[in-house]
């Protein structure tokens, strides 16, 4: 599985360490799961707004998440729930 993160908020190699921590802990739960692309961009100053967008690479159509939060470790945990949640979704579909 290939993991691609474009950290356009210059966020430290500690955070990108924990996204990709996540993301493999994910994949252990589901197999589907063959690409995910991680697309991390800041705006603003004071306070600044973090955005992600997720591209889950999985058999048939690609899923894409996006969030966004002022708050960084809120908007990681929140992301990881969104993709837990769509690829439950996703596996269920398949499975039904």
């Amino acid at each position: 599985m290939r993991i691609i993160i474009r950290n356009n908020a210059q966020l430290s190699n500690k955070n990108i360490r924990f996204i990709k921590w996540k993301i493999y802990s994910i994949k252990r739960k589901f197999q589907d799961l063959l690409y995910v692309e991680i697309f991390l961009n800041k705006e603003g100053q004071t306070p600044p707004t973090f955005i992600t967008t997720i591209k889950l690479g999985i058999r048939g159509h690609d899923i894409i998440l996006h969030n966004k939060s002022e708050n960084l470790g809120e908007l990681l945990q929140k992301s990881t729930q969104l993709v837990h949640r769509y690829l439950v979704k996703h596996k269920k579909k398949e499975k039904g």
